[in-house]
């Protein structure tokens, strides 16, 4: 039974289509006459147009030490201070901040021994050379201390480049990311006109 009815739609639609009214069917005379429709798209973009690559202000570490943690990635909105990297700072201890203030006076007493008048004697120049070698190898077994500082960004915005990894040495100047403030292209299809 619901093929029958199925066959007999085929049947109607087949014959209504064939005695179609006049009005209907264009003529030659009529189709000449008539503007062709055209369907154009028109797309409402905010910022760049979606063809040109996004660009963006470098973002400096402004910190000398080694990267630790990224959190972030390209693409992503970001809001001034947010955190965006983890950095590793090495900072002289209490100890290597004693020995280098030690060697810089036994510097300062042997550079006055040898331009001494009269010339210090050979003993004495040895004595302070050998006291320079002993302050520089106790400060080189130092170990320094540690401490995590944090790179943050400047305004909010658009990560448009990533240019740090985990395990890279900074210095302050060095770029860590790239930020566009600008929106990027929405280039959804909002609208259709036909002229």
């Amino acid at each position: 039974m619901k093929k029958l009815v199925g066959v007999g739609l085929v049947l109607f639609v087949a014959a209504s289509s064939s005695v179609l009214p006049l009005w209907l069917t264009p003529t030659d005379t009529l189709a000449d006459d008539l503007p062709v429709p055209t369907a154009q798209f028109l797309a409402v973009a905010h910022g760049q147009p979606a063809s040109a690559p996004a660009a963006g202000q470098p973002v400096p570490a402004r910190q000398t030490g080694k990267v630790y943690e990224v959190y972030f990635h390209e693409g992503q909105h970001v809001r001034q201070g947010q955190v965006l990297l983890k950095v590793v700072e090495r900072l002289p201890s209490v100890p290597q901040q004693q020995l280098q203030l030690r060697l810089l006076r036994q510097q300062q007493a042997y550079q006055a021994l040898a331009q001494q008048v009269p010339a210090a004697t050979a003993t004495e120049l040895a004595a302070a050379n050998q006291q320079l070698t002993a302050t520089r190898q106790l400060l080189a077994r130092q170990v320094p201390m540690l401490s995590f500082v944090f790179v943050t960004a400047p305004t909010d915005g658009v990560i448009t480049g990533r240019m740090a990894a985990p395990g890279d040495r900074l210095t302050p100047q060095t770029p860590v990311a790239t930020l566009s403030t600008e929106l990027p292209a929405d280039t959804t299809l909002l609208l259709t006109s036909v002229r």
